[in-house]
């Protein structure tokens, strides 16, 4: 029998960045795991500035090496991108989200990978107009572009290869990006496949690119919309982005995403059986959770379950649930309650409410040799966000594991 069988409820891992300027709060929050090489990992870390009213004000993202959950450090931090603020517009770097090769993989024949050590990254970059307070309408956006990141890795230093500007019309072609998805790739092959956000006429589609190495490093190659209508859908979908994507124990590919609109508080799963070119809704379930962000992920003996916030049907984000899939992926089994701020903290210190959100999650190996489904998310203050409240004592990134019964299937072939 698999299953999920329990997960940590630790204290905040990081927080507070150690440069920041005087008189500015800068603090760390959300960002997505991923394998560097045989028994370590990283994850791209989201930095937020504090205490000025705006709405998702990051401060671009470091990467930081780890290998044992009980010691995730900032010490050694690689700076990935900072926010260029000049005396009337302020440049936004959004949390970067990506693809890699561990140093060390190999191919299903065992043969080496021939890319391994490699990988790619992009964010978001929005300028806005800013007034004498230091405020921007986050709606208002003055220009948009991409930073897209190569990366590698030789067993001694992760580098950063190049950075260069990408726009978002041609980036993929025929496709306009909206944005990356929660999680980052997870193989195929010799390629990585991407959950990604595109704009589709007036709407908004998410689906799954492909990802291939070159002589320029990783481009995407092809793009392959999910959330659209097709005979046979469970339930009406409206598409909001942010999506996700794993594979399942017997090799296909699951999918969700963000929805939006009337379908607000509903949540769906896609299903491919061959290698992402045609998919099937699967699950639909409505009014069940909260106006946030949602991924999809896998335990590490393999069994799937979302991760979003549970209602009422609002904007608060105070509890965190797990639902995991039943054994015929054919609808949620019961709820598992990750993180309760209301609960295990009592109310938000402003008065406001909690945000424990933007989840996400990979299957790793760290250095005891085995692989952890390790599990992210932020937990802060609503008006830390939204308005000038002091940083809560929890406040900040956290790195917890989620638990499953069952043999571990690894991720990478090492």
């Amino acid at each position: 029998m698999i299953g999920i069988t329990g997960f940590t409820k630790g204290v905040v891992a990081l927080s507070r960045l150690p440069n920041t300027p005087s008189g500015e709060l800068w603090r760390y929050g959300g960002g997505g795991p991923f394998q560097v090489a045989p028994r370590k990992a990283a994850f791209f870390c989201g930095i937020w500035v504090e205490g000025k009213g705006n709405v998702d004000f990051v401060n671009g993202s470091d990467l930081i090496l780890f290998d044992d959950l009980s010691n995730i450090r900032s010490d050694n931090a690689i700076p990935l991108s900072r926010n260029e603020i000049g005396e009337s517009s302020v440049t936004v770097k959004g949390t970067v989200v990506g693809g890699f090769v561990p140093l060390g993989a190999k191919l299903v024949d065992g043969s080496p990978h021939p890319h391994a050590g490699t990988g790619f990254g992009f964010a978001y970059a929005l300028r806005y107009a800013l007034d004498r307070d230091g405020h921007y309408d986050y709606r208002e956006v003055k220009e948009r572009w991409l930073e897209f990141f190569q990366f590698g890795y030789d067993g001694k230093a992760f580098r950063v290869l190049k950075k260069e500007r990408a726009e978002y019309e041609t980036l993929f072609p025929g496709w306009k990006i909206e944005g990356g998805g929660l999680p980052n790739a997870i193989p195929d092959g010799q390629d990585l496949l991407l959950a990604m956000a595109v704009k589709s006429g007036e709407g908004v589609v998410s689906g799954v690119s492909r990802w291939q190495a070159g002589a320029d490093g990783w481009q995407p190659v092809s793009f392959v919309p999910v959330t659209v209508t097709r005979a046979g859908d469970k339930g009406k979908w409206v598409c909001g982005g942010e999506p996700s994507l794993i594979r399942d124990v017997d090799g296909s590919l699951l999918f969700s995403a963000r929805s939006a609109d009337e379908a607000n508080f509903d949540m769906a799963v896609w299903r491919s059986t061959d290698t992402g070119q045609t998919w099937e809704q699967i699950i639909y379930r409505k009014n069940c959770r909260a106006r946030s962000p949602i991924s999809i992920n896998r335990a590490a003996a393999g069994t799937p379950y979302i991760a979003a916030n549970l209602p009422s049907n609002c904007r608060t984000r105070e509890v965190l649930g797990l639902w995991p899939l039943n054994e015929n992926r054919t609808d949620f089994e019961k709820i598992l309650i990750a993180r309760d701020c209301r609960a295990e903290f009592g109310f938000a210190p402003s008065g406001s409410w909690w945000r424990v959100d933007h989840p996400r999650s990979a299957v790793v190996q760290l250095a005891d040799g085995a692989w952890h489904n390790v599990l992210i998310y932020q937990i802060v203050d609503n008006l830390e966000i939204e308005g000038d409240a002091a940083m809560a004592p929890q406040t900040g990134h956290y790195v917890e594991e989620v638990f499953s019964r069952g043999e571990a299937i690894p991720a990478w072939n090492f």
